[in-house]
């Protein structure tokens, strides 16, 4: 490892930094979702007396601990000036999340207050997944950063999707697996082992490999720099930066309802069987994969930037998700209807007259329509949105430690997260998958017009010389102060364009 001090530039993007920066989002990534499968029925096994309320609460935990964590991480980082010591603290707090799950077997008490310890730790440590946003995003050069995010956006979609497949492979372990010390290696407990294993390869790649190099000198965060017969006004453009905390939001509560409500909603308006709910579903959703990956080559490999700005970028996203949900909605003109059934026939099946008045009234869309737009809009919509939307934030924000921001950022992803899962699963009870859809356009309809309003302020920071800058031409005897302001200054963008 080189002795160069982090905090001299480079003059160039350190593109090793950030490789390894990818593998930790990698890592940080797979800790959700290497659980989806396994976690309910293993409590089931220790916990009978667990039910789906208090699962629910140990989910919402994941998230909670890392609302409380990102700002945390962030601003510890922008204290320290590096990213290198909380990274550390959430690659600890990770491992001892998945230590405590391996040893949730034999510990004593009721195992499904120690998994919402579990989870608790483990959304604390994932809180670094900000910091690791934060340096691809300050330690590249400004016409590198788009692909030095798309790079590290790619590892963390590809710790989401390839979570799960890892469950395939640790079924050759079957339950209740291989014993040892009173542990056991099991289906249930071997995706513990790996998240540990990949905790602790982080740690050395963290401390052996990683150097935190930066392109470009950074300033501290929300002081002024005064030198040099100048002063440096480093404020950001503080709508702007808050229309990128709403949008996440609003990209993580679609993300997540439609995650939430698919199976159900698939089984209920399309009446598939549990085989056809998985197969069809899983279909288009590796479809959205291979897309998502294939849009993150072209950002890695063509400067997009070029063709269309960051901003449009965003807009065109958020345009695209709406109109996947105008094009899938079940209007009342359509003249097929859900098919009917009820707690005597096969209640999972169709929709459950039984249990909701609303299935009398809603009209059915035809599947091929639901899931050739799902593919085409969502799968294009939700990968652009991510890489433009974080180098864009990335951008307004400045050459400045952006780790308070990042961390913030991802409180309001995590948040959006909360909220999609709670008021999806009460919009689809009380009036199905209408009032959802409603409630989707409206907040996307919403988060376009906020877009729209501050359109112009959506730029990166630009600071520029404003006074004194003609002083050696008109030989003035004033002693005129060089500042130095955001070219977005309010009182200017308040004019509008001129």
């Amino acid at each position: 490892m080189s002795d160069r001090d982090p905090l001299q530039p480079t003059a160039r993007t350190p593109w090793n930094s950030i490789y390894i920066t990818s593998a930790l989002t990698f890592v940080s990534a797979v800790q959700y979702s290497l659980y989806f499968t396994s976690l309910w029925p293993y409590m089931k096994i220790l916990d009978p007396e667990i039910n789906a309320s208090f699962f629910g609460i140990t989910v919402f935990c994941y998230s909670f601990g890392q609302i409380v964590a990102a700002p945390v991480f962030g601003k510890w980082s922008n204290k320290v000036k590096q990213v290198k010591q909380p990274l550390s603290a959430g690659l600890i707090f990770m491992f001892v999340g998945n230590l405590l799950y391996i040893l949730m077997e034999v510990l004593p008490g009721p195992k499904r207050f120690i998994l919402l310890v579990c989870r608790l730790i483990l959304g604390f440590g994932s809180g670094n997944l900000a910091l690791l946003r934060t340096y691809a995003a300050t330690a590249s050069l400004p016409q590198d950063k788009s692909k030095s995010i798309a790079y590290v956006t790619c590892g963390q979609a590809l710790g989401m999707s390839l979570g799960p497949a890892f469950q395939v492979v640790f079924t050759v372990f079957g339950y209740p697996g291989i014993s040892f010390f009173g542990l056991h290696i099991n289906i249930f407990t071997s995706p513990a082992y790996f998240a540990a294993l990949t905790n602790i390869a982080g740690a050395i790649f963290l401390h052996k490999y990683f150097e935190e190099l930066y392109a470009e000198e950074l300033e501290d965060d929300d002081e002024p720099v005064i030198g040099d017969n100048h002063n440096h006004h480093r404020t950001y453009d503080r709508r702007a930066v808050m229309v990128c905390y709403v949008t996440r939001f609003v990209d993580k509560y679609v993300r997540t309802n439609l995650e939430t409500l698919g199976p159900p909603l698939a089984m209920m308006m399309f009446a598939f069987d549990k085989i056809e709910a998985v197969k069809y579903p899983s279909i288009a959703q590796g479809l959205v994969g291979a897309i998502t990956f294939l849009t993150y080559i072209v950002f890695i490999n063509f400067r997009v930037e070029q063709y269309l700005k960051l901003r449009t970028n965003c807009i065109l996203a958020l345009v695209f998700m709406i109109i996947f949900h105008f094009l899938t909605y079940p209007y009342a003109f359509y003249n097929n209807h859900v098919k009917y059934t009820n707690e005597t026939g096969h209640p999972e099946i169709g929709c459950n007259v039984a249990r909701y008045q609303w299935c009398f009234d809603l009209t059915a869309v035809n599947p091929w329509l639901y899931y050739l737009t799902y593919v085409v809009f969502i799968g294009v919509s939700f990968p652009v949105l991510t890489v433009s939307l974080s180098t864009l934030f990335s951008k307004i924000l400045g050459p400045r430690r952006q780790g308070t921001q990042q961390g913030w950022l991802q409180v309001w992803s995590s948040l959006g997260r909360m909220f999609g899962a709670m008021a999806s699963s009460s919009l689809y009870v009380k009036g199905g998958p209408r009032p959802v859809w409603q409630m989707e356009i409206a907040v996307i309809g919403a988060v376009i017009a906020a877009w729209f309003l501050f359109f112009n302020r959506m730029i990166a920071y630009q600071p520029v010389r404003t006074a004194k800058s003609d002083e050696s031409e008109n030989s003035s005897s004033n002693n005129t102060q060089r500042s130095y302001e955001v070219i977005r200054d309010e009182e200017n963008i308040d004019r509008g364009p001129q």
